[in-house]
């Protein structure tokens, strides 16, 4: 059994244009599964309803059909307490996504201090900084960054600081939302060399998602093109790369800049 998997996911969004009900579907009877260990890169211009489906898996926008399971479990409102510490995001604006008002300290400890009924171990306040500092050389940076503040670091720093409080509570699991698109070009190929190692070291499973084929394909397993909503194609990496079947997949791949 896969330890992700999508059925047949739908969401639809209403708007009002003057009195007429405008009703658009963002995804549409989406499917797929990713087995433990394996990335699954989904990837798909703006507006294709990555971001939508990378908070439906993650119980954060519940789908008006189907339904996401993981490791057997459905993700429902009610249920994603319990899946949340199996499961964790990492966003695309690192920036946003810290409170400028915490400590790097707080930031990376706060997951253990809300999961604390399940997490190993003390949790007083020594135990809590050394984890910190751990969670920080596991990303490679240094444990002086504890007493600072968000504002203090670059965009690739933000970001090494979201991925360490993602790993804190030891999750299965990343949903990684264009976790580098914010970031220049040398500081994103770090982070993504980055989530190579961590997940070779970790065993961790990857949903990744892009606008960009040649970053789905360099860390992706396997590739799930999304277009307007719907997956047009799936396959091995290297072999849909070469070897795409829809026409849309055959358009990201040539819109890719030569070198």
């Amino acid at each position: 059994m896969a330890l992700i998997e999508v059925e047949r996911v739908s969401k639809r969004y209403l708007r009002w244009a003057g009195l007429r009900r405008i009703e658009t579907t963002v995804v549409d009877r989406v499917s797929f599964a990713i087995d433990r260990g394996e990335t699954l890169g989904l990837v798909g211009e703006s507006g294709s309803g990555k971001s939508t489906l990378a908070r439906i898996v993650l119980g954060l926008v519940e789908a008006d059909e189907g339904r996401v399971r993981i490791d057997g479990v459905t993700v429902r409102q009610a249920t994603i307490q319990s899946l949340r510490r199996r499961m964790q995001p990492v966003f695309q604006d690192p920036a946003a996504a810290l409170d400028p008002r915490m400590r790097v300290v707080d930031l990376v400890t706060e997951p253990l201090l809300i999961h604390r009924s399940s997490v190993e171990g003390s949790v007083n306040r020594a135990r809590l900084t050394q984890s910190a500092a751990e969670l920080l050389r596991s990303v490679g940076m240094d444990e002086s960054a504890l007493r600072r503040y968000p504002h203090e670091f670059s965009g690739g720093q933000k970001q090494r600081i979201n991925i360490a409080r993602a790993l804190a509570l030891k999750p299965e699991i990343l949903v990684l939302d264009e976790p580098v698109s914010a970031l220049d070009v040398s500081v994103a190929a770090q982070v993504i060399n980055l989530l190579r190692s961590l997940q070779q070291e970790l065993r961790m499973t990857y949903l990744f998602i892009s606008h960009s084929m040649p970053l789905v394909r360099y860390l992706a397993t396997r590739i799930a093109v999304l277009e307007q909503g719907r997956v047009v194609e799936t396959g091995e990496s290297e072999f849909l790369c070469r070897n795409p079947q829809a026409d849309y997949t055959k358009k990201l791949i040539e819109a890719t800049p030569k070198i």
